[in-house]
């Protein structure tokens, strides 16, 4: 069933028009309603944005004896109300299938909403690739939303300002929507409070990091061993063989063995200038660690058998510092690499919470090296079926992620913004902005909306969708 709301404007074109509303549907009609134009012969799918209400009687920047009357509590007419949408182009339907659109929509063609049937499951009739439907719906209706898995290693990016609900959509739509198509997820808990209480998790303490990955995170705490590469050499050697190494020890045992061992390797210097230069060095390394730093690095669990557990995986990385955690991520990233380079078909899904801690806007130290791995999984993971999904409170710039990293995401998911993120470059009005959505209106969206874009959404047209936490 369809209901007729109005007939399209002048000044249509073959990708947008108006739609001028029958009386009284303003008050039915909202944005972002999916629509069906009667273009002659041709059926022309359309999203309604930007709603807009004129009346002539009551212009601002002129006198009127209906102003006047207005101001004195009169009610003004409405014989010259007229309210309109603009229409953004989906597509034409041809043959139950819906294909881009090449025809001028003719004015006063009529405009017709969707009252009980779903026009995005001619969606699934137009691709012969891998298209299922997500656990989320059209805003205002209970349609569900296909999205195309061929997709999804080619990456997301989930973004919104705190309490836009980016977790809740994450855990209830996307992980589901990677699950049931095949991959498995792992996820990186920042703060140990947004998946790791819902799935269960793996503290860091358990997972075992590999030795250049504990090189880096030391190199990092210590401003890289105070530059002096005798002493960097003496780390190096002592965390050959590490993982086996540290079993059955106590943090204070391994720290004292450390400490004595890097001493050791001091004394053989041969040149006394060189040798008391690195013994200085020495002090002040040994004052930046403590035992307690090397708590992150003793866990038994390997990072292989992360990447080959059950469906959802979640690592929880509170109580330990960013050093630590970054640490951990490139031991991850490196035998995720590992088996690409391999030739294997990973099917994972590599969900980064608080993205912008790893690859920041202008990444800095251990965050450099982080950022490149990111940028070298995404460029993998495309041919062999590995997914990264960055989630963020913000697309670009200082609460953003690095403009390299951001080029490599393919589906987005856009929340209520921040509004550092509503003009400026590589912000939501660059991303969003051709498709009529306006800054004004993602900086008040509400709690559980997404705007939907990209290359796993069949539509060419940005959705603006929604879940339910069941």
């Amino acid at each position: 069933m369809m209901k007729l709301i109005g007939r399209v404007a002048d000044g249509s074109s073959d990708t947008s028009a108006s739609v001028i509303l029958l009386k009284g549907l303003e008050r039915e009609v909202r944005a972002e309603s999916l629509v069906l134009i009667k273009n002659g012969e041709s059926d022309v799918l359309g999203i309604l944005r930007r709603g807009l209400g004129r009346n002539e009687f009551l212009s601002r920047s002129s006198y009127r004896p209906e102003v006047a009357y207005l101001r004195h509590g009169g009610e003004p007419s409405a014989a010259k109300e007229v309210y309109s949408f603009d229409i953004i182009i989906i597509g034409e339907v041809v043959d139950g299938k819906v294909r881009g659109n090449r025809k001028i929509i003719a004015p006063g063609s009529p405009v017709y909403i969707f009252d009980d049937e779903n026009p995005l499951e001619l969606f699934i009739a137009k691709s012969a690739k891998k298209l299922s439907w997500m656990r989320a719906h059209v805003e205002g209706k209970d349609w569900l939303v296909p999205a195309d898995a061929f997709y999804i290693p080619y990456h997301v990016g989930v973004f919104g300002s705190t309490g836009s609900g980016k977790s809740y959509f994450t855990r209830h739509v996307l992980i589901p929507f990677y699950v049931q198509n095949g991959y498995r997820a792992i996820v990186l808990d920042w703060s140990g409070e947004d998946y790791a209480p819902h799935f269960g998790g793996i503290s860091m303490r358990e997972i075992a990091s590999d030795e250049s990955s504990i090189l880096d995170y030391i190199s990092g705490i210590t401003e890289g061993f105070y530059r002096n590469e005798a002493i960097r050499s003496a780390f190096e050697e002592f965390l050959q063989g590490w993982a086996e190494f540290v079993r059955g020890r106590s943090e204070s045992e391994l720290y004292e063995e450390l400490k004595k061992f890097v001493q050791e390797s001091l004394r053989k210097i041969s040149r006394e200038d060189w040798r008391r230069s690195a013994e200085r060095a020495f002090q002040r390394v040994f004052r930046r660690i403590r035992p307690e730093d090397l708590s992150p690095f003793m866990g038994e669990i390997g990072v292989s058998e992360i990447i080959d557990s059950g469906q959802v995986t979640v690592i929880d990385m509170s109580g330990f510092s960013n050093e630590a955690k970054l640490s951990l991520f490139l031991s991850l990233a490196e035998e995720l690499k590992r088996r690409m380079v391999r030739g294997q078909r990973m099917y994972i899904a590599l969900i980064i919470d608080e993205a912008p801690q790893y690859c920041p806007y202008r990444p800095e130290g251990i965050q450099l090296r982080a950022t490149e791995e990111i940028k070298n999984l995404a460029a993998l993971g495309r041919k062999h079926r590995l997914n990264i999904t960055l989630i963020a409170q913000g697309i670009a710039g200082e609460i953003g992620i690095n403009a390299a990293i951001r080029r490599n995401l393919n589906t987005n998911f856009y929340g209520r913004l921040h509004p550092l993120d509503a003009a400026g470059e590589g912000g939501a009005k660059e991303w969003l902005g051709p498709y009529g959505i306006t800054p004004d209106y993602l900086l008040t969206l509400e709690e559980g909306r997404f705007y939907f874009s990209g290359a796993m959404n069949p539509s060419p047209v940005p959705l603006l969708i929604t879940f339910e936490v069941s």
